[in-house]
Order: C-alpha cells, then sequence, then structure tokens
C-alpha cells in the first residue's frame, strides 16, 4: 500500500468523523454523546433519535474538485467542507512519494487550521421561532461544545439558530430563556425563601445580562445558572410530579448539575464575588438530595475553604461592605455550616469549620423580607426555619466532637454518659423551641405539602441526632442481647455498617433515651409516609429513616405487646417495601447486605410479636391508629433524669490538656447560641 493511499484512508476518516452524530445534533451542530438508543440531546429535545446514512462522494470526485486545480489552498471559513484530498487517479504520473506526502500533510495542516477558527468563529445568531430548543445541556464544559452555526452548501451562507439568544454560539449552551424562567421562579418562590442561596434580583440582573450577551458571561454565572435549573427541577410540587415530565425531568436536573460540575476547577478560588462558592453549595444540596450523597462531603469541605478565603467567618470582613452584602454573606455562611456539621455527622467525619473560630453574628431570629421563614397553611403560626436549622447543625457538630471524635472514643464511661446526658438536654430545648404546629405530630395537618416536605426533612436531622446520641448500635444495648447468638454476628456487622463509632466502650441508651428513641422514630416515620414522596425526601431522609426503622423493630423484640404494635408494624412493613425500592435505584453490595439483615431482624421481630399475641387475645385487633405522640419528648421527668446524672458525674477526662467543656462554654457565651451552656448544670424551670 502506498504512502498516497494511506493518506487518502486519513483524509476519510477525517471526513467520517464529522458525521458521527444523530441527525438533531448535526443539524443543531451541538456535540453529540452517541448514547444508545436515544443521545442526551434529543432526551432533553424531545425528539426520536436518528442517525441517516449519508453516502459520500469519493475524494476529488465531486464536481467542486474537478472545477479546482489539484494544489488550490482551501477557504480560510470553511470548517464543514473537508479538503479534496488528492487520488492516485487524479496525481500526475510522475509525482513521487514525497510530493503526495507532503501535499497530504499540508491539507492536514489546513484542516487543523480551520478548526481552529471555527471554534473562534464570533458570528451571532438571530432568532429562530421555529427552534423549540437553544443548546445542549450535556455533559460537557463550555470550551468543548461544538455548536457551529454556520452551514454552507454550494459556497453559499445559511444560518442555523442554535440559541435563543444572540451570544457567541459555542460558548455556553442553555435552555431557552422562556423555558428557564418558569424554572428559575419556581426554584426562587420554593426553595430560595427558606434556604436563601441566592439573591433574587441579583440573580435574575445576572440571568438577563446572560442571555442577552452581557459582560457577566463567565463560567461562574453560566455554572449559577445551571445550578438554579437544576435546583428548580428537583424541586418539585404535587403538581410538578403528575405533569412534569417524569424521568425527563430527572435528566434534565442531572444534566444541568453535570454541566456545573465542568467548571468547578475554576470557582475553588474564585473570591472575587460570592458566585463561587454558591455554586459549589448548590452542588452540594443536590448531590445531598441525591443516591450518591459521598461527593457532598467532598464539595461541602472545598466550599468551607472558599468560605475561609472570602472571610465569611470574620466580623472584621464585615466592614468592607454593605449592610445588604453583609446579609447576603451571613446566610451564605450558616447554610455552609449547616451543611458542613450536618454531612460530618451523617458520615462520622470532622467538620471542617471549628466554632472557636466564629465571630459572625448568628442568623436573627426576625427578618424584615421574610427569607428563612415557614408559616403554617392557614398562615397563623410561622418559625425561623434558617436559624433553628443553624442551632441543630451546632448541636451535631458537639454531637461528633464529644462522642463520635478518636478523642472521644477514649473517654471513660461516666464522662461518656455526662455527655449524652448534656447533648440531650440541648435537644430537648431545640424542640421545644419549634412552635407546636411545626412539631411532629401536628406538621401534617397544619402545613401544605411543599414546607410538610422541608420539615420533614429537619425532623429527620433531629431523629439522626437524637439516635446518634444515645448509642444505639452499642454492643451494650438491650436490644441487641435480645437478638440469639444465631443472629448475633449478623447484628455486629449491621452496627458497625450503620455506625462505626459503635464500639464496646460505647455507652449504651439509657431507659429515658431509649424510650426517647422509639417515640421520636415512630413519629418520624410517621410523618414521612404523610409527606409526598419526592425523591429528595426519599434520598435524604433515608439514613435517619432506616435507622427509626432498626429502633421500631429493636423495641418489638423487646416490648412485643406494647401499646403502638399495630402502628409499629404497619411503618416497618412501609419501611422495609421503601428499602426495596431503593435497592433497585442502588443495587450495592453493602446496601443489599444491610437489607438482608435488617430482613432478618423484621422476621424474628414479627415471629415475636405473633407468638405474644397468640398468648394475649386482648392484645390483639385494635379499631384503630392511635397517634403516637411525642409529649414526652421535653416533660420535667425525664429532665430531671438527666440533669441528676449530669450532676453525678464530674469530668474527669482531658488528656493532653484538653478541656471540651471550657472550650464549649467559651465557644457559646461568645456565640450566643440562645440556649445558654452554662444552663445545663441547672434544673430547668
Amino acid at each position: 500500500m502506498s504512502a498516497g493511499s494511506d493518506g487518502g484512508g486519513h483524509a476519510s476518516s477525517a471526513r467520517a468523523s464529522r458525521r458521527k452524530a444523530c441527525d438533531l445534533c448535526f443539524k443543531k451542530k451541538i456535540k453529540c454523546d452517541m448514547v444508545q438508543p436515544v443521545c442526551s440531546n434529543c432526551i432533553l429535545y424531545k425528539t426520536d433519535c436518528r442517525t441517516s446514512i449519508i453516502r459520500r462522494k469519493g475524494p476529488g470526485l465531486g464536481p467542486k474538485a474537478n472545477n479546482k486545480a489539484p494544489h488550490q489552498p482551501l477557504a480560510a471559513h470553511q470548517p464543514d467542507k473537508a479538503p479534496p484530498s488528492e487520488t492516485r487517479s487524479s496525481a500526475p504520473a510522475d509525482s513521487s512519494t514525497e510530493d503526495r506526502l507532503s501535499r497530504i500533510e499540508k491539507q492536514l495542516q489546513q484542516i487543523i487550521e480551520i478548526t481552529k477558527l471555527s471554534r473562534t468563529d464570533t458570528r451571532l445568531t438571530p432568532l429562530n421561532p421555529d427552534d423549540d430548543v437553544s443548546g445542549s445541556a450535556s455533559n460537557t464544559s463550555p470550551e468543548d461544545v461544538d455548536s457551529s452555526t454556520i452551514d454552507r452548501t454550494n459556497g453559499a451562507e445559511t444560518t442555523s439558530s442554535v440559541q435563543c439568544y444572540s451570544c457567541p454560539s459555542d460558548e455556553f449552551p442553555l435552555p431557552p430563556l422562556e423555558e428557564a424562567i418558569p424554572l428559575v421562579n419556581h426554584y426562587f418562590s420554593i426553595f430560595n425563601l427558606v434556604v436563601p442561596l441566592f439573591e433574587q434580583r441579583a440573580f435574575m440582573q445576572l440571568l438577563s445580562d446572560f442571555y442577552q450577551g452581557g459582560q457577566s458571561r463567565t463560567k461562574a454565572a453560566w455554572a449559577a445558572i445551571q445550578v438554579v435549573l437544576s435546583l428548580g427541577l428537583r424541586t418539585a410540587t404535587p403538581e410538578a410530579l403528575q405533569d412534569g415530565g417524569g424521568p425527563d425531568r430527572f435528566h434534565r436536573a442531572n444534566l444541568y448539575l453535570k454541566n456545573a460540575q465542568s467548571v468547578v476547577s475554576d470557582l475553588v478560588t474564585r473570591d472575587e464575588d460570592l458566585l463561587g462558592i454558591q455554586v459549589l453549595l448548590g452542588i452540594v444540596i443536590l448531590f445531598q438530595n441525591s443516591s450518591d450523597p459521598k461527593p457532598a462531603s467532598v464539595v461541602i469541605g472545598t466550599a468551607m475553604r472558599l468560605a475561609h478565603r472570602l472571610q465569611l467567618h470574620s466580623e472584621v470582613a464585615t466592614k468592607h461592605f454593605t449592610a445588604e452584602e453583609n446579609l447576603q454573606r451571613s446566610r451564605i455562611f450558616w447554610i455552609a455550616y449547616t451543611f458542613d456539621k450536618d454531612i460530618s455527622l451523617r458520615i462520622k467525619a470532622p467538620s471542617i469549620q471549628s466554632d472557636a473560630d466564629i465571630d459572625v453574628s448568628l442568623p436573627s431570629l426576625t427578618v424584615s423580607d421574610g427569607i428563612g421563614l415557614i408559616w403554617s397553611q392557614d398562615g397563623t403560626s410561622h418559625f425561623n426555619y434558617h436559624r433553628l436549622r443553624v442551632d441543630l447543625a451546632h448541636i451535631e457538630g458537639q454531637i461528633y466532637d464529644l462522642l463520635c471524635s478518636n478523642r472521644a472514643s477514649r473517654a471513660p464511661a461516666e464522662e461518656r454518659k455526662r455527655r449524652i446526658c448534656r447533648l440531650q438536654i440541648q435537644l430537648n430545648r431545640w424542640y421545644e423551641r419549634v412552635p407546636p404546629a411545626f412539631q411532629i405530630d401536628h406538621a401534617a395537618t397544619k402545613l401544605a405539602p411543599t414546607e410538610l416536605t422541608i420539615v420533614t426533612k429537619m425532623h429527620h436531622a433531629y431523629l439522626l441526632a437524637t439516635v446518634m446520641t444515645h448509642g444505639l448500635y452499642s454492643h451494650n444495648a438491650e436490644w441487641l442481647k435480645m437478638i440469639n447468638s444465631r443472629n448475633q454476628g449478623a447484628i455486629e456487622d449491621l452496627a458497625q455498617a450503620m455506625d462505626s463509632c459503635a464500639t464496646k466502650a460505647q455507652t449504651p441508651p439509657f431507659p429515658g433515651g431509649w424510650s426517647r428513641c422509639v417515640e421520636l422514630s415512630r413519629g418520624c416515620m410517621e410523618l414521612f409516609e404523610k409527606s409526598t414522596p419526592t425523591e429528595c425526601l426519599v434520598w435524604q431522609c433515608c439514613c435517619p429513616h432506616f435507622s427509626g426503622l432498626i429502633v421500631l423493630l429493636a423495641n418489638m423484640l423487646i416490648k412485643p405487646a406494647h401499646e403502638y404494635i399495630s402502628l409499629d408494624q404497619h411503618l416497618t412493613t412501609k419501611a422495609i417495601q421503601l428499602f426495596d425500592r431503593l435497592l433497585e435505584f442502588n443495587p450495592s453490595e453493602s446496601i443489599q447486605k444491610i437489607r438482608a439483615i435488617v430482613g432478618g431482624l423484621y422476621d424474628r421481630a414479627f415471629e415475636e410479636v405473633g407468638r405474644v399475641s397468640a398468648e394475649k387475645a386482648e392484645a390483639d385487633a385494635k379499631a384503630g391508629f392511635p397517634s403516637p405522640g411525642i409529649g414526652m419528648f421535653y416533660d420535667a421527668a425525664s429532665e430531671e433524669f438527666f440533669v441528676e446524672q449530669l450532676k453525678s458525674t464530674q469530668p474527669d477526662f482531658a488528656p493532653g490538656g484538653f478541656d471540651p467543656y471550657a472550650w464549649e462554654r467559651q465557644g457559646a457565651a461568645s456565640m450566643d447560641w440562645g440556649w445558654g451552656l452554662d444552663a445545663v448544670d441547672e434544673t430547668p424551670p
């Protein structure tokens, strides 16, 4: 085979590679991932995915090639047209191999130069009302998107619109403005009202400038829009669940998330404004509400480091900003703080932000713009969700530091008992500050579906904090001792899988603490069942929800004839069914192992209940399911128990001079957390 023949093969391959796209992507000049049976762009644009077979003419045989001299150079602005290649039939008979190789190399160099020119083409494209799409939201960075708008036929230029706004067509793909606006408005009217990540007026100005091709067309602005669009799609209302496009809605949300991820490397050091950290926190929220929350723990660490670069945690930095800017900076910092502490407790890893290194004020309990507030359905009651969530995050951080950290694992039993009492009192007082309409036993009847979903997530975080405080998976726990020896090893494996802090030295739940975990688990699982089962609710609550499942099953083994046994059987059955559905989406080996162990515990508990029920006929059928009630969450008797335990145990563990209580009091005094830790040693009124 001659060199000229080889060169012709390379040129033919180059021509074929530019046609490796479906009909839609080829027509719109956008990058096609060729996923079978339907590519990502065809799913996004809701069209059939077809790839036509196009017969190409051989090199040098077309009419244009016949009208040109063999060595005629290509036009500098014809990216869609391959240069005519020399064939043996058209080459002079006396051409040497070296001449042919030289011509081929020259033509290939021209192809490279044309490709570079096509990527830097800055032609503006007019709006085409016939197009229902505006670009690709595929998993690519802006630089990788090839969406040239120039199509030449017989040397004539024809324009085809692939953008809904006037801007360079090969930079930042976004949906049409008329499609983006409803999603943005939905996000700001639902989610951002409670978690104020963006300031609406500033974001809408950024959005307008971006679509108009203004100076704000940066990677950070593009990523911020992608994050808001994804959050808008993932923040579903019951109406949106019915006619929101089903799987297509999830697919588009994931595409927008991947687009935002593609420019994360440019955001991690962006300290000239807040867009970088806002995008990172948006990505954290999206990952936390997904089937794989592990990336959230990595991104939140990056976000907290960027918060430190921005001095969001420092009071000194507030002097350089206006009151409005400081308000937004404060909100962003406390959102980051909340996720940092919450994720830390969930994955049993240290948080990034130290409480001792914060000197900015806590979020105000009263706000003039209504941001961060959740209202009851009748409009008669409200509470500051943003502030209470920060307070709960503070307790979550203490739970890790005082009970789950490496240093805490070496604490003597009496010291751990004192810490548990101290933390439970804080949890009690936190729950007492939640207005009655938003507490577990009233929320389902007092709140609209969207607000109920948000409050349900908060109560599940409270459940997780309580279960982690009381050492549910301690090897000395009563429910573990009741498991027969055949299942003991499997249950210990479950304890280690569910809580890596479970050790033989861990303090088992106090009698009052166990009752508290049972009642809270029952209430949260019932509240979960009454909430709209959005994918965000399911994935974010699954960890505490399944901890509650184990609590109820264990309690059925301990007390198989208690008064709420029918309700507990119903709730645990529903939870097992949910577990099975989640396994279909995430069939990992570790989760399957946990499911098998929990299934065995489920069968054992129901067998015990059946045995006792057969012996005690009076405990059989009840007419209805009584309300579980959460009245014991804060009562004088249980509070006295914990306070007496706290007084009877003196702290005697301070390795290396570390005094957690001195640190705690100093931090609390400077922070003014609102429920003074110094009062813990006193009996509440």
